[in-house]
């Protein structure tokens, strides 16, 4: 390796083979970009987030997205574990797709509220479901890997709250979806899932 400095700027000059490892924020662009993005293209009436943001202030595990965005938070670009990461990122996309989603099988309307599980709490299964779904199908490396880690994945989904189910719950859906997949087909047990998280009392 050479080095080249003068006043104003300090140069490294690499061979041409070295790659510069990528820094953790650039890995988490590379997963939103290179698998997470792929996951979502039939959805093509879906306006799906090109921009991605970090809020460097939030150290938790977090992200949202939005219309032409997605935000994680930079506890989400620390952790280790990239099948988390994609898991997280797709859910986040997933919601945006839900509706869309929900037309392909002929429901109409926005998600509706139940008597026991309200509508927010609906739409985070559905977007779980969404997402293990599109990885299950379609990264079957990441989606095997990502079953390894439900453990992981359930505490850091936490207790349940008024938006939000518990990560017990949450990982029951999923496993649900994946056993009846293994007795039916990944495509039927994800609508029939769909539908029966559609019309949760």
């Amino acid at each position: 390796m050479f080095a080249c400095n003068s006043n104003s700027t300090s140069e490294v000059i690499l061979p041409e083979n070295e790659d510069l490892p990528l820094t953790k924020e650039e890995e988490i662009i590379r997963i939103y970009n290179e698998s997470v993005l792929p996951l979502f293209k039939e959805y093509s009436e879906a306006e799906i987030p090109t921009q991605f943001k970090v809020d460097k202030n939030d150290l938790g595990i977090n992200a949202g997205a939005a219309f032409g965005y997605v935000e994680v938070s930079q506890g989400l670009v620390n952790l280790t574990k990239e099948d988390i990461q994609l898991f997280a990122l797709t859910h986040e996309v997933a919601h945006i797709v839900t509706i869309s989603q929900a037309r392909l099988f002929d429901l109409q309307g926005s998600i509706p509220k139940g008597t026991v599980t309200n509508d927010y709490k609906k739409a985070e299964y559905l977007a779980d479901l969404i997402a293990i779904h599109l990885i299950k199908t379609k990264l079957s490396k990441e989606f095997n890997l990502l079953t390894s880690n439900f453990p992981f994945l359930q505490k850091l989904l936490g207790a349940a709250t008024f938006t939000h189910p518990s990560g017990v719950d949450r990982i029951n859906y999923l496993n649900t979806y994946i056993e009846n997949a293994l007795v039916t087909s990944n495509d039927v047990a994800f609508k029939n899932s769909f539908l029966r998280i559609w019309q949760m009392d």
